[in-house]
């Protein structure tokens, strides 16, 4: 694992919940409060697609009154889901959609934004997060290079309300998610 990564030290944290049955031989280099909901550690590739998926189909329980992260590395990799994103388009309060700007992306919907300020940092990640005040599920997974062709992750998915919100503080802080996003004003960007 690349200890520079955004996401790193939430990625080891998980782990280490996961790995020892008894955290309470980790307190203390763990945050207690990161012990408010479930989480799972996976290496899975199919485990990680699965629940981003379940993810975005949350949406529709909670129609409107919740926003979806998505991070996709480059936006080429998002756009074989643009169909997808249009209709979940019509359940979400907000949609950002992150990633390098490597190819265009045309105007889905006015919930949709297309953010690529900063992308760069998450490049080696895979993120779905959905939140609002009382929901907060996110998958984070690192991309691990090998020296074979198909890729591979490590990362953890959780309902934890603080693992959730430590994911979105960090996009946040560095600025890959700004103010004028929160605040819900139009971030779309033509490339």
């Amino acid at each position: 694992m690349n200890k520079s990564n955004l996401f790193h030290d939430l990625i080891v944290e998980v782990r280490a919940l996961k790995e020892f049955h008894n955290p309470g031989l980790l307190l203390e280099d763990l945050h207690i409060d990161s012990l408010d909901g479930e989480y799972h550690f996976t290496t899975s590739r199919e485990t990680l697609f699965m629940m981003s998926r379940v993810i975005e189909d949350s949406l529709k329980l909670h129609k409107k009154r919740c926003t979806l992260y998505s991070g996709f590395q480059e936006l080429s990799r998002f756009v074989e889901h643009n169909e997808r994103y249009a209709k979940l388009a019509n359940y979400a309060d907000q949609i950002f959609i992150i990633g390098v700007a490597d190819s265009p992306i045309e105007k889905i919907a006015d919930n949709v934004h297309i953010l690529t300020k900063n992308a760069d940092l998450i490049r080696e990640n895979r993120i779905s997060i959905i939140k609002n005040k009382n929901i907060h599920i996110s998958l984070i997974a690192e991309e691990i290079p090998s020296g074979k062709h198909h890729e591979r992750y490590i990362g953890f998915y959780t309902n934890s309300k603080i693992l959730t919100e430590k994911a979105v503080d960090l996009l946040i802080g560095k600025k890959i998610l700004s103010n004028d996003t929160l605040l819900g004003k139009q971030t779309y960007f033509d490339i």
